[in-house]
């Protein structure tokens, strides 16, 4: 299945060889503590998003999802992306990860439960919020943490990212470029 990216007229370029991101990405479009446990509960198989490029099933929907408000989208282009080798990618049940039934479900678990919480307990939960923590600090906070892992333990319970079926006409793809692999960005018509 092609997969399609849009990027900006003004830094395209053809002869790019787009490599592994070298850093961890932190979410701008997610609460923190979403993707926290989307990435304690991600299978091994899958790929990160921390680390991810993010991609859609058609040219329009990349238009779609690059533009906004203050930036039109005459001003970017639609591409094929190209990979050298397979890419390990992952699609979602919906259009933008926003929009995943995720994120008012453990949303309103969130607000019950600190509603409800001592200050102590509060403070236990503060790993679960901090930006970027990773399956094996989360863990190791839960082990420092009884109320902690009592939390995280249901929240996980109730992530469904991971398993739900993706809308393959629609759903937002990612997908992790491993070391060794690149990719390159070929124009379409949108």
């Amino acid at each position: 299945m092609p997969i399609y990216r849009a990027v900006a007229r003004t830094s395209f370029d053809p002869e790019r060889e787009h490599v592994p991101y070298p850093g961890q990405r932190l979410p701008g479009n997610l609460p923190y503590f979403v993707d926290n446990l989307w990435e304690f509960t991600r299978p091994e198989d899958k790929p990160s998003r921390r680390h991810a490029v993010y991609a859609s099933p058609t040219p329009e929907l990349a238009l779609d999802g690059a533009s906004g408000p203050r930036r039109p989208r005459e001003s970017f282009i639609a591409c094929e992306v190209v990979p050298r080798a397979p890419l390990r990618t992952f699609q979602l049940s919906v259009a933008d990860a926003r929009a995943h039934p995720d994120l008012p479900v453990l949303r309103d678990a969130v607000h019950e439960k600190i509603a409800a919480a001592t200050l102590d307990e509060k403070l236990a939960f503060a790993p679960l919020f901090v930006p970027g923590m990773t399956r094996a600090e989360l863990a190791a906070a839960m082990d420092r943490s009884a109320a902690l892992r009592v939390f995280v333990t249901a929240l996980a319970a109730r992530v469904s990212v991971w398993s739900d079926m993706p809308d393959t006409a629609k759903g937002e793809l990612f997908f992790e470029i491993e070391e060794g692999n690149s990719y390159t960005l070929h124009p379409v018509q949108a």
